[in-house]
């Protein structure tokens, strides 16, 4: 039997401002520093990779500071 794919009604808000967030770590609206990263996700926070392969929230914080960092000194 499928699953029941229909989002609550109640919630719709919350989808909303999900789907404007994603994906969430190329928005630099939302912030380009460590700390950005960390208030966007809880301290359990892992992510999966389109490799499968998954990412602790130590590793992605880490990445994503790097990645903000060399733009910046591209951009100078």
């Amino acid at each position: 039997m499928e699953p029941n794919l229909v989002t609550d009604p109640n919630v719709l808000d919350v989808l909303k401002e999900l789907m404007e967030r994603e994906p969430i770590f190329h928005r630099p609206e939302f912030g380009t520093t460590r700390a950005d990263f960390e208030n966007m996700t809880e301290a359990t926070f892992w992510e999966v990779g389109a490799s499968g392969r998954r990412y602790s929230r130590e590793y992605v914080s880490e990445e994503l500071e790097k990645r903000y960092a060399k733009q910046k000194e591209e951009a100078n």
